[in-house]
């Protein structure tokens, strides 16, 4: 074991619960985690375009967080959007719902709700 390695947590999967979809976050960097999903074609899993799975914030934001929390359904996916504004402008939270579309191959946002703060 090298010891100078810093420790690394494996991503947390989130099955689908015909198992023919997973997605995972992943950080890449200190400041952003961005959402991976995979389906499965035929005997393999195919990586899906996820570049659109983020809900657009007021303000400049300076760290985004987007992680996936469970499948609705196959296809359909709940996730939680924690964004940090610049200025000392605060913080948002989001919950929203992306349906894959087979016809144009990306993701498609189909509700968001922001979440209060907790005081």
């Amino acid at each position: 074991m090298n010891v100078d390695q810093p420790y690394v947590n494996a991503p947390r999967l989130i099955w689908s619960k015909d198992s023919n979809w997973f997605a995972y976050p992943f950080a890449s960097g200190s400041r952003v985690t961005d959402t991976y999903v995979y389906h499965r074609s035929d005997d393999d899993f195919t990586q899906l375009e996820t570049g659109n799975l983020q809900v657009d914030v007021e303000g400049d934001v300076r760290n985004q967080y987007v992680n996936p929390v469970r499948w609705v359904k196959p296809g359909v996916l709940l996730l939680e959007q924690f964004d940090i504004l610049r200025g000392g402008n605060g913080s948002a939270t989001y919950r929203f719902t992306a349906r894959f579309d087979e016809k144009t191959g990306k993701f498609q946002i189909i509700s968001k709700k922001r979440i209060p703060a907790k005081e």
